[in-house]
């Protein structure tokens, strides 16, 4: 009992955390200015391009913006699910069959309003993208199959099922497997001429303050959270027993609201930017949303201030990839580096004997209770 509620006051808000990326931040910049040395390019000036993609100019900032939109839901959807103590890793899948289906929705009704269709494509995605989460939840709670094992099985057949759909009953074109271009009725508005940036990036960012409230701030919220410990892959409860609450039933939820959000993440980008849906369509970032969900500290707004902060870093190496012989893969790179000094947790502890820390400590988690 004892380690067990150690592990519940780990997850608490935690100024350690703060000075734990800060220090991450600092030593992956050191690891950046080396492999820049060692491979013949001035840190500097990389340095430079790199903060001129991601922040300078309203292009880079709407790119940087535009990025961040499936980053910012689908790392609330990992939130949501490790939560209520499950690892979903099929936000990916929800992603696939959401996007196709709302492409299908945007072509399919042709009578409808501009408000009215884009809610009906969103609706639709959302519900397909639940949908196709709760075999695996049905299956861990009733049969205790893994729902890693479960979730990353259905990734592979919803890109298949995908493709089948793209070449046969949805495919429009004759020449590529791609289905009809969504009614312009479907559209979320792009608001400049020079960038993709839409409005699924103020539904990303209101999805993600909507689920901070409803997680920290309601009954069902409780509930929630409570069916797994408020950990991370720690079903079934036994805190929730002890409350009377059943996790099975929070379980079951958390995964379906968890794949709607990552259906939502694939309805705004063919809603927002593709306008169809097409056979090599490719979406990592729901595994890109697990990283940030973890760097956020599995909180939505974490969530939501990881993912622009990814972003930036994903935008500004495309800038430097684009203007120079740098390859983008070194952002991956950095991005590896720093999710090992976030989530190292014995460093965070080791700072308990200074006592500046010890205060600071104290004063910031009081503030956040």
């Amino acid at each position: 009992i004892y380690g067990w509620n150690k592990r519940l006051e780990m997850e608490k808000f935690s100024f350690k955390d703060i000075l734990v990326l800060i220090a991450g931040l600092f030593i992956t910049a050191g690891v950046a200015y080396a492999i820049l040395t060692v491979t013949g390019f001035i840190p500097t000036d990389i340095a430079k391009l790199f903060y001129e993609g991601a922040f300078v100019g309203q292009r880079n900032i709407l790119n940087t913006l535009n990025i961040a939109t499936p980053y910012i839901l689908t790392s609330v959807a990992t939130v949501i699910s490790f939560r209520v103590g499950m690892f979903n890793i099929g936000i990916n899948g929800s992603m696939y069959v959401g996007a196709l289906y709302a492409a299908w929705a945007g072509y399919r009704f042709t009578t409808l309003g501009h408000l009215s269709h884009v809610s009906l494509c969103i609706f639709i995605g959302m519900l397909v993208g639940a949908l196709w989460m709760l075999m695996p939840a049905l299956l861990r709670v009733y049969a205790g199959v893994s729902e890693i094992i479960s979730t990353i099985i259905l990734n592979f057949v919803a890109v298949l099922f995908v493709s089948y759909m793209c070449n046969g009953p949805f495919r429009a074109a004759p020449i590529a497997p791609t289905t009809a271009r969504i009614l312009e009725t479907a559209e979320l508005k792009q608001y400049f001429p020079n960038s993709e940036f839409h409005t699924g990036f103020f539904i990303a960012v209101f999805v993600a303050f909507a689920a901070y409230f409803v997680l920290n701030k309601t009954t069902f919220g409780y509930e929630l959270r409570s069916g797994g410990d408020g950990l991370v892959g720690f079903y079934p409860s036994r805190y929730s027993s002890y409350l009377g609450i059943p996790s099975d039933r929070s379980a079951i939820t958390g995964m379906l609201i968890s794949g709607a959000i990552g259906g939502l993440a694939g309805a705004v980008i063919v809603l927002g930017n593709t306008r169809n849906f097409y056979q090599e369509m490719a979406f990592n970032q729901g595994f890109d949303g697990i990283l940030i969900a973890i760097i956020g500290k599995l909180e939505p707004l974490g969530g939501l201030i990881s993912s622009l902060f990814y972003a930036a870093l994903k935008n500004g190496g495309l800038f430097v990839d684009y203007k120079t012989e740098v390859s983008r893969e070194l952002v991956v790179i950095l991005m590896s580096i720093l999710i090992f000094f976030v989530s190292a947790q014995k460093i965070v502890s080791s700072l308990e004997r200074f006592e500046f820390v010890k205060k600071l400590d104290k004063f910031f988690s009081r503030k956040v209770k």
